[in-house]
């Protein structure tokens, strides 16, 4: 399977954002794939923020 580099982008930036709006003009697969990345990497973010406001507070 080929992944659409520009679907897959905008769908990054939407994963990033947490916001779910696909564009009409986008191949589905390879946006869904860039969505879900970008939102595991803002999860992660999330993850990584709370654990460093822990270890300021002890």
């Amino acid at each position: 399977m080929k992944i659409d580099k520009k679907s897959w982008q905008e769908g990054y930036e939407e994963g990033l954002r947490k916001q779910e709006s696909q564009p009409e003009n986008t191949e589905v697969v390879s946006w869904y794939a860039g969505f879900l990345e970008g939102r595991a990497e803002a999860e992660m973010k999330i993850k990584t923020h709370k654990k460093q406001l822990r270890r300021k507070k002890s």
